[in-house]
């Protein structure tokens, strides 16, 4: 019986998306403890390997910690070294995110323009795919189609600070994830009902920025005329379907490539947040001089 087995046993109520996050980190655990492959058995999740993990930087101890948490539910152990440190790596991640400092390695992949960086980068991508956008969908090769994917996920990006759940959208009104018109519109709109944060917080549904939608519309023709899978987005050899690990490589490697900067989508997320900075402290002042909530003060705009 696969590990992985175990662990869908214990995490039933997880999201599947979840399922696969803990999966990778816990492998990804059990090879700094220099296995091949997750052991059937809790004894390699030891304090000697805790302490290695404890040396890492802050967010990989977090990560680490909570797949170790994981990996010993999943094996029925009660041990608590490592719920201890996910404890202890949380408190000290939320204090260093409190300061609103960069981290060395932000600090190090911060873009020259911050997040504005992504919308000049789309608009360069989209001279390089202007003469694809020239042939007929069913024209074009693989390549060309994995390029026009490469400028579609920038520009997604450059407006939308999704997770990596972008690799798990279809193209149809179908299952979890998905994009659709509202009837009688020709705008599009994103359907995420299952994600990181979708058991406490539901599901996230908006409209396409307008850059987004018009990129959308001429995208669209072609992953239909090329694809069968039923999904946004594709391998570059075969045209299977993406997988959210692909995705993000893809992202990492393009910006790294094109800007010199290896931005994953959680650096995005900083980027777009630091962005609004303004706004944010601007309504955070609002909420502690009215003594509201968020919720609170979003219901009383009066539109």
């Amino acid at each position: 019986m696969p590990f992985e087995t175990l662990l869908r046993e214990e995490c039933s109520n997880c999201t599947e998306s979840s399922i696969r996050t803990y999966t990778y980190n816990i492998r990804a655990l059990a090879k700094i403890a220099g296995h091949d492959r997750v052991p059937m058995h809790s004894k390699w999740l030891n304090k000697k390997l805790l302490a290695e993990v404890k040396k890492l930087p802050l967010g990989q101890y977090k990560k680490f910690a909570i797949a170790g948490q994981k990996a010993l539910k999943a094996y029925g152990d009660s041990r608590k070294i490592w719920a201890q440190a996910v404890r202890d790596s949380g408190e000290k991640y939320n204090k260093r995110r409190n300061t609103q400092k960069r981290t060395k390695r932000e600090d190090e992949n911060w873009p020259e323009g911050g997040y504005k960086a992504l919308v000049k980068l789309a608009e360069d991508l989209r001279e390089d795919i202007e003469y694809i956008l020239d042939k007929a969908p069913s024209a074009v090769s693989l390549p060309e189609l994995y390029k026009l994917q490469q400028w579609f996920v920038i520009v997604f990006y450059s407006k939308h600070a999704l997770r990596g759940d972008l690799a798990e959208v279809q193209i149809k009104k179908r299952g979890s994830n998905y994009i659709y018109q509202r009837d009688g519109s020709k705008d599009w709109n994103i359907h995420i009902g299952e994600h990181k944060t979708s058991k406490s917080n539901g599901a996230i549904d908006f409209k396409l920025d307008p850059a987004v939608n018009t990129a959308l519309k001429e995208y669209l023709p072609y992953v239909k005329a090329k694809t069968k899978h039923g999904y946004l987005l594709s391998t570059k050899r075969g045209a299977s379907k993406m997988s959210r690990r692909d995705m993000l490589k893809m992202l990492r490697n393009l910006t790294e490539e094109k800007l010199g900067k290896r931005l994953g989508v959680q650096m995005i997320r900083v980027l777009k947040t630091t962005d609004s900075k303004v706004a944010i402290n601007e309504a955070a002042k609002l909420r502690r001089e009215l003594g509201h909530g968020a919720r609170t003060q979003f219901q009383y705009v009066s539109r």
